[in-house]
């Protein structure tokens, strides 16, 4: 008999637009109050989720760098940042979707001894009627990350374009999967 593992929603929608991103340093996605990781809930092959939807809207063209972080700063530590995707310029109100995977690949001792890996992609709608205008970002660790499971932590989704955006994340879901 196999194991039977059942999602649980770790922080759900607010209810409430987050906080608009019209910058172009590296902002954070959601607040990473919302996407919390317990000290010592992490074990090898532990697996969470991170989703977030909402609407994106572009001035001139530019490019969008999305760099996952372990840590609740800026500071944390990088699981592997995606290319430069260059994105479709006058873009008004386009649905967003972004889904994140974070896996714990190996448990050690405190400190660095830890390691995990990602994977995620962002997709955004683009022009209408035009083929191929859609945006989609594809984040994969090409190695893994060192981290400290021992203490408590979060996900930090850090989003970089190159040309001031209006981003207005509506809504997201935080989940362990097993």
């Amino acid at each position: 008999m196999s194991r039977q593992y059942f999602g649980d929603v770790l922080t759900e929608p607010l209810g409430v637009d987050y906080t608009t991103i019209t910058a172009t340093a590296e902002t954070v996605l959601i607040p990473t109050v919302l996407t919390p990781i317990p000290a010592g809930e992490a074990r090898t092959g532990k697996m969470y989720e991170l989703l977030v939807g909402g609407t994106c809207t572009t001035g001139a063209a530019g490019t969008l760098t999305i760099t996952p972080r372990y840590g609740t700063v800026i500071g944390g530590i990088s699981i592997g940042p995606s290319l430069a995707q260059q994105y479709v310029p006058s873009i008004t109100t386009a649905p967003f979707i972004f889904r994140y995977y974070l896996i714990f690949r190996a448990i050690g001792l405190p400190g660095t001894n830890s390691v995990i890996y990602g994977t995620g992609e962002w997709a955004a709608g683009g022009a209408a009627g035009t083929a191929a205008s859609a945006t989609a970002v594809y984040i994969g660790s090409t190695t893994t990350a060192s981290i400290d499971a021992s203490i408590a932590s979060a996900l930090w989704i850090g989003v970089t374009f190159s040309v001031a955006p209006s981003v207005i994340p509506k809504w997201h879901v935080w989940r362990s999967l097993n």
